[in-house]
C-alpha cells in the first residue's frame, strides 16, 4: 500500500494505520456491522470452552493410559504434545484481541499491528504443529487396534507419511516466512523477501492457507473413514454399532468444521478480499481452527478412557435394592378383667391400641402393658436385667403348658 509516510511525516508507535496508508480504496468497509464472531466475548467463550473440554478428555485417556493398564505408545505422547502446543495457540489467540483481532486493520495503531503480527507468527506455528500431531496421534492409535499387514494398518502408515510431511512442509513455511524473520512483523520494512504466510501478495498468502486447509480437511476424511470400515462386519454388537456411530458423528463434526474453513478462506481470500482487513475478515477461520482440533483430540480420547471407566461412573449412580420384612410378633396381655388375652404389633383392640397404638386406661393396665419382654427390651434401661426375667417367665409358662422349647433370644 502506498501511503503519507513522505518527507516530514513522522511515524511511531501511536501513529494510526489508516494516517499511514489511507482510508480504503476499493471498497470501505468501515461502516459494515460487526460479525458476531468478532466479538471478544464469543472469542474467549469459545476458546476457553472447548479447551477445558480438551483438557478434560485428553487428561482421561492419559490416566487410563498411565494409571489404569498401564500402557502408554507414541499416540499418547503425540497427544501430550499436541495439548501443549493447542494450548499455547489458545492463550496466543486470545492475546491477539487485545491487539485488534475483530477490529478494523486500518483503526489500529502501528504499535498494536506489530504487536498482532508477532502474535501471529507465534499463533501460526502452534496451530500447524496441534493440526499435525492429532492427526498423527489418532493414526498411530488405529496401528495398535488393527492388526499388522490389515489395509486398515496399511493405511495408517500411509496416512502417517503423508500427514508427516505435510506437518513438517508448513511448520518450515511458519517458522521461516522471511528471509529476515522480523519482516514478517515490520509493517515499515522496505522490500522485505517474504512468502507464504507472510506474504505481501494476496494470491500467493490465500493460495498458502487454502492448500493447508483443503489438505487439512482431506486428511481428516481419511483418517475418519479407516475406523468406520468396522461398522461392517458381521460379527460386530449393536453397542459397537452404536459407539462407531457416535465417533462418526464426532468425526464429522471435524470435518464440517475444517470445510467450513476452507469456505470462509477462500471467500475472504485470507482477509484480502472485499478489501485487505486481516484483523476483520480473520477471526472466525482461526477460531474454527481452534475449535476443530480440540474437536479431533475429543474424537481421539474417548475410546481410550469410556471402556475403562464407564463401570466407575455407572457404580457412582447405582440404585442398592433392599426389602423390609415383617413379622407379627405375639404378646400375652391381661384385659380389664385380669384375663389373659393374645395379640400382635399390627393387631387392634377395643381401646385403639397395638404396639404403637394409643392406649386409654389405668395405670395398672399400661404398667401391665410394659411387662411385654419385647417392649421392655426396647424402653427399659437396664435391659439385660429384663431379658433375663422375660426369658425366665416364658419358660416357666411354657412348662405348665406341657410343652418344652429352648428359645434364644438374640
Amino acid at each position: 500500500m502506498a501511503g503519507h509516510a513522505g518527507s516530514g511525516f513522522h511515524v511511531d508507535d501511536n501513529t494510526r494505520l489508516i494516517d499511514l496508508f489511507g482510508p480504503p480504496r476499493d471498497y470501505n468497509n468501515l461502516q459494515e456491522p460487526k460479525p458476531w464472531t468478532n466479538e471478544p466475548s464469543v472469542l474467549i467463550g469459545f476458546v476457553t470452552a472447548f479447551l477445558t473440554l480438551s483438557w478434560i478428555f485428553v487428561g482421561l485417556r492419559l490416566y487410563v493410559r498411565l494409571r489404569v493398564v498401564r500402557m502408554t505408545g507414541l499416540d499418547d505422547l503425540l497427544v501430550f504434545l499436541y495439548l501443549i502446543f493447542t494450548s499455547a495457540a489458545s492463550v496466543v489467540y486470545l492475546l491477539t484481541i487485545n491487539h485488534g483481532l475483530g477490529r478494523h486493520f486500518l483503526l489500529l495503531t502501528v504499535g498494536d499491528f506489530t504487536s498482532y503480527l508477532k502474535l501471529f507468527y507465534a499463533l501460526n506455528i502452534n496451530l500447524n504443529l496441534s493440526t499435525a500431531l492429532i492427526k498423527l496421534s489418532i493414526l498411530c492409535q488405529f496401528l495398535r487396534m488393527f492388526d499388522r499387514g490389515t489395509w486398515p494398518h496399511k493405511l495408517s502408515i500411509a496416512g502417517i507419511i503423508l500427514v508427516s510431511i505435510w506437518g513438517l512442509t508448513f511448520l518450515i513455511l511458519s517458522l521461516f516466512p522471511c528471509t529476515v524473520i522480523s519482516d514478517a512483523w515490520n509493517i515499515l520494512s522496505q522490500n522485505p523477501k517474504c512468502w507464504g504466510y507472510a506474504s505481501q501478495e494476496p494470491h500467493m498468502f490465500t493460495a498458502t492457507l487454502v492448500s493447508h486447509n483443503i489438505m487439512n480437511t482431506v486428511f481428516d476424511l481419511y483418517i475418519t473413514a479407516i475406523p468406520f470400515q468396522l461398522y461392517f462386519q458381521p460379527d460386530v454388537t449393536l453397542k459397537t454399532r452404536l459407539g462407531l456411530m457416535v465417533l462418526l458423528l464426532m468425526g464429522a463434526t471435524v470435518v464440517t468444521l475444517s470445510t467450513w474453513r476452507v469456505w470462509e478462506t477462500i471467500y475472504y481470500q485470507g482477509g484480502f478480499y472485499p478489501t485487505h482487513d486481516p484483523t476483520w475478515y480473520g477471526p472466525r477461520s482461526l477460531l474454527l481452527m481452534i475449535l476443530e482440533v480440540n474437536v479431533a483430540s475429543i474424537c481421539a480420547s474417548v475410546p481410550i478412557f469410556w471402556p475403562v471407566l464407564r463401570p466407575l461412573f455407572g457404580a457412582i449412580f447405582v440404585t442398592r435394592e433392599f426389602s423390609v420384612k415383617t413379622e407379627i410378633r405375639e404378646f400375652e396381655t391381661l384385659d380389664m378383667d385380669g384375663k389373659q388375652s393374645r395379640g400382635g404389633t399390627g393387631g387392634s383392640s377395643h381401646d385403639g391400641g397395638g404396639v404403637f397404638g394409643t392406649r386409654h386406661g389405668s395405670e395398672t393396665e399400661l404398667n401391665t402393658y410394659y411387662k411385654d419382654p419385647y417392649i421392655t427390651d426396647l424402653v427399659d434401661p437396664f435391659r439385660t436385667v429384663n431379658k433375663a426375667v422375660g426369658r425366665a417367665e416364658s419358660n416357666s409358662r411354657k412348662g405348665h403348658q406341657g410343652r418344652k422349647k429352648a428359645w434364644n433370644i438374640v
